[in-house]
């Protein structure tokens, strides 16, 4: 009989807030540390070593051969033709391969796949060119693109492969593209920064940092010095500073994956220079990510970027879980947090055998929580190229999920060993003073929750060995030689200090019970159920039913009894799933629940988010103010996640972090908002914290309390007019600055009357104002437009209102395109697109778009035709906003025809005032 525990969880796993407190605190409050990755080769059993030899004979082995233009690409640089039309990432392709063999060789004796390893390693070196480039680009080397990004990879794989092997020709040639980005970069009036895709290309300071330490190169540490320099400079993403300010990653400049990878440099300069602040900087990171954006299944990013919300639908991209991995692994060896090793284990098991398909031969791009597995060679097919029919950025990647057990599953050295993978197999350590230890685990682990570690020391020898007691199992035992050991505390390490012999054997006896995570409306309020460190998931392979007609489970009396091997259901089958469980339900049936890593490999339709009752309070979020926000003095509007239907909430604002002095106390808010009329006190910090009710249950905000600050100097936000000018015969606003009017005519309005619009010939026409304090969280836009001459043209963009700045970043642009009215958001995480429908020319019609945090709504003649839901706040950086154009763009985006009675403010108008301004009464 399996044992419930039923737990609200905060965004993410294993109850983050509660768990890890406040980010900056936490890691502040933790000593220095660095584990060491010791030398490390593992024999692998059961499931987990079926898959990896899997992904090495189906994958690994035959890819190069499969896809010569991994290397001929690099090799046709300077030829004509050159290779066909790369794709910016391509460079990445080869050393993300050979990151994912060198990774797996820790994994695996295979001889074919280190014969495999070490050709196609001298290969990628003879490709490379005499002053060190080791791209596949004809021109402006290291200047574009994202060619920094893809020698980051090549070089990454190069010091892991000398690391292993003592290669020195890798160790070389890594130094020789280092040597380039200084002789590119120092003292020539280029920066890295110039190279433009920053998250991309400053990459490479983590490389720098590995080279430094490895050769004490002057000129690379003077180079990584650069590139945080460059980090401050706008757009960058500032990782140091935001961090020491304990801005949550979704909300910085760059919540893209990519970013990960730069602070993994966090980390080398760290060890480089040891000021603990940048450790206390990547501690922060992977707080921050883990309590806002880590899914049920231990994947990162929605739309391939961090938007503060686990449960919100979007692509869960392979090469982000991956990147997520890496840095967690940093993040363990920096604190020695056994609760970091969890999520590891926890993704290990769910995010990376789920991408992964369990024959090996492909990944996905995304592996969503829902849903069916598509092979990435089919969802991003955009990137193959002739000789590269099956290379993408996440088909080079996958493996590395595996591939990173050997960074972290064991750490340590003489000082004491960390032991945090528990699978069968066996794992020698080679220690610094040369002596080699094994572990060998005898185990059904993960289906059943025994683990019998053999320690195997060359010699009677006294080591402290900490293994891990993962938070989830609260009951956890503990044998040493049959002795029982006392004070075992889960989510810690448990200290063994004794001398130990060959033979020596700890036994421990892991609580496997239930446990329940419930999602938020983005799931439709369901429930994931996990199981150890699986999350347990509705395969329409395993089950009779369909997955629309899973009934529902109810928590407290759910009892899952574990398949045994030679249940009909699972013999015979080739792809079986790891773990497996049932339940009985109405009518004789029965409901079979897989792990995640395995669900969907037969293409089948899966489930992760279920229908449970008495599951726990749903999570929600505070949403505005953010966390550490100043705001001015006239407003504080507070907004947060919607809980459960039937849901009321509690409102508390204090002046201290304690809630002792409680200055407002507001009960049974029926609306998850609510605006304060604050005393006028500049300079002040306030805390605030919202609790929903739900019947006789109660849960407070999972991200709660969160704090503010009063400022006078700073304007408001949201309240107030951007622009509002009538565009009657002249550009000049009511309300508003005019920046620039380039060949406007007065034009009829739309009663007739002359001069009661502004004409735009579709050509040359510009017309931009200024808008301070661009309004990022809500707004509304409205206008009278009347277009003329327009056509089928291509999809070609008539701008109507634009606020682009940057590319991929435009929190407010309405066009027509090939005559259909449209409303197109650009944000680095993936925009938005609305259709107002067919307009036609001669015809006037008035558009609104309001933004009320995360809805946006399009309205055209005052009814609401299109809704959908972005992000709470877009990306800062819009100071102007074109009327007719695109503001700071000069290719063909006019308008053609009149635009009238244009108004851009900061609040969401609701849809009365909408009404009101279309003139239906």
């Amino acid at each position: 009989m399996n044992r419930i525990i039923a737990l609200t969880f905060s965004a993410a796993l294993l109850a983050r807030a509660a768990s890890f407190g406040q980010a900056s605190d936490a890691a502040a409050s933790q000593p220095a540390v660095d584990l060491a990755v010791p030398r490390i080769q593992m024999t692998l059993e059961g499931p987990m070593a079926a898959r990896v030899d899997g992904i090495i004979r189906n994958w690994l082995i035959p890819a190069p051969d499969a896809n010569p233009g991994m290397l001929e690409m690099m090799r046709l640089r300077d030829r004509q033709p050159p290779y066909e039309n790369p794709v910016p990432w391509a460079g990445e392709f080869a050393g993300k391969y050979l990151t994912s063999c060198a990774l797996i060789c820790r994994l695996s004796d295979d001889p074919t796949l280190r014969e495999v390893t070490a050709r196609v390693m001298r290969e990628l070196i003879r490709t490379q060119a005499g002053d060190g480039y080791l791209g596949p680009f004809p021109d402006n080397h290291l200047l574009g693109r994202w060619d920094l990004w893809g020698h980051y990879h090549c070089m990454l794989a190069m010091i892991l492969w000398h690391q292993d092997t003592g290669d020195t020709e890798a160790l070389q040639a890594a130094c020789r593209a280092a040597d380039l980005m200084c002789a590119t970069f120092l003292d020539t009036g280029k920066r890295v920064h110039d190279a433009g895709s920053h998250e991309m290309n400053m990459a490479v300071i983590h490389a720098l940092g590995l080279l430094y330490r490895q050769t004490k190169k002057d000129a690379y540490l003077r180079l990584m010095r650069e590139i945080e320099q460059d980090w401050q400079k706008p757009p960058a993403g500032d990782y140091h500073r935001m961090a020491l300010r304990s801005v949550e990653f979704y909300q910085t400049p760059k919540p893209r994956w990519e970013s990960l990878h730069p602070m993994i440099g966090l980390a080398e300069l760290f060890r480089i220079t040891g000021d603990d602040s940048y450790r206390q900087s990547l501690v922060h990171w992977w707080r921050s990510i883990y309590r806002t954006d880590v899914h049920n299944s231990g994947s990162f990013s929605t739309s391939e970027q961090a938007v503060g919300n686990p449960f919100q639908p979007g692509a869960i991209e392979t090469c982000c879980t991956v990147a997520w991995m890496e840095l967690s692994v940093e993040a363990l060896r920096l604190t020695g947090d056994s609760r970091i090793a969890d999520a590891l284990e926890h993704a290990t098991w769910n995010a990376a055998l789920g991408h992964q398909h369990p024959s090996g031969r492909w990944c996905t791009y995304d592996t969503p929580m829902n849903g069916k597995r598509l092979a990435s060679a089919h969802s991003i097919v955009f990137q193959a190229r002739p000789g590269t029919p099956e290379l993408n950025c996440c088909s080079v990647n996958g493996a590395n999920g595996l591939g990173l057990i050997g960074q972290w599953a064991m750490l340590g050295g003489k000082d004491g060993l960390y032991l945090n993978y528990y699978g069968p197999g066996k794992t020698e350590v080679k220690l610094a003073d040369g002596s080699t230890w094994s572990f060998i685990q005898t185990t059904d682990y993960p289906s059943l929750g025994t683990v019998q570690v053999e320690v195997r020391p060359p010699q009677a020898t006294a080591l402290p060995l900490l293994v891990r007691i993962p938070e989830w199992a609260r009951k956890t035992e503990v044998a040493v030689n049959g002795a029982p050991v006392e004070q075992v505390t889960a989510g810690s390490y448990l200290k063994l200090d004794r001398t130990w012999n060959p033979g020596d054997k700890i036994v421990l006896q892991f609580d496997l019970g239930l446990r329940a995570l419930r999602g938020d409306h983005h799931v439709q309020f369901n429930t994931s159920l996990m199981r150890g460190p699986i999350l347990l998931a509705f395969d329409q392979k395993h089950n009779t039913m369909e997955p629309s007609d899973m009934p529902e489970l109810d928590l407290d009396s759910l009892r899952l009894t574990l398949l045994a091997a030679d249940d009909p259901l699972l013999k015979d089958l080739r792809f079986g799933p790891i773990v497996a469980v049932s339940t009985p339900v109405a009518e004789g049936q029965r409901v079979v629940l897989c792990d995640f890593g395995s669900a969907g490999a037969y293409g089948t339709l899966y489930r992760s988010w279920v229908p449970v009752t008495n599951a726990p309070l749903a999570p929600f979020h505070l949403k505005h103010p953010e966390a550490n926000a100043v705001l001015p003095v006239e407003e504080v509007f507070l907004a947060w996640n919607r809980a459960e239907p039937g849901s009321v909430y509690d409102l508390r604002i204090a002046a201290e972090a304690e809630f002792k002095k409680v200055l407002l106390h507001k009960t049974d808010l029926e609306r998850p908002e609510f605006r304060w009329a604050v005393p006028a006190d500049s300079g002040v910090k306030y805390y605030w914290q919202v609790e929903s009710r739900h019947g006789d249950r109660r849960a407070g905000a999972v991200n709660g309390p969160l704090s503010f600050t009063l400022d006078s100097s700073v304007p408001t936000s949201l309240q107030g007019v951007v622009i509002r000018a009538a565009l009657a015969g002249m550009p000049e606003p009511q309300e508003g600055r005019l920046l620039v009017a380039t060949d406007l005519a007065p034009a009829a309005g739309r009663d007739g009357a002359a001069a009661g619009a502004l004409a735009f010939n579709g050509k040359s026409t510009k017309l931009v104002y200024d808008a301070p304090q661009f309004p990022l969280r809500t707004y509304t836009f409205a206008a009278w437009l009347c277009p003329q001459g327009l056509a089928v043209d291509g999809r070609r963009w008539h701008q109507i209102v634009s606020a682009w700045c940057a590319p991929v970043n435009d929190p407010l642009r309405v066009s027509i395109q090939d005559m259909e009215l449209v409303v197109a958001i650009e944000q680095p995480g993936g925009g938005c697109r609305l259709s107002g429908g067919r307009v036609e020319n001669g015809k006037w019609y008035h558009v609104a778009v309001v933004k009320k945090f995360t809805e946006l709504t399009l309205y055209v003649n005052g009814k609401p035709v299109g809704r959908a839901t972005v992000p709470t706040s877009y990306q800062p950086g819009p100071k102007n906003v074109g009327i007719g154009c695109n503001p700071n763009y000069t290719g063909p985006e006019v308008f053609q025809g009149a635009l009238a009675e244009f108004l851009l403010v900061r609040e969401a108008l609701p849809e009365e005032t909408i009404r009101k301004l279309a003139g239906v009464l």
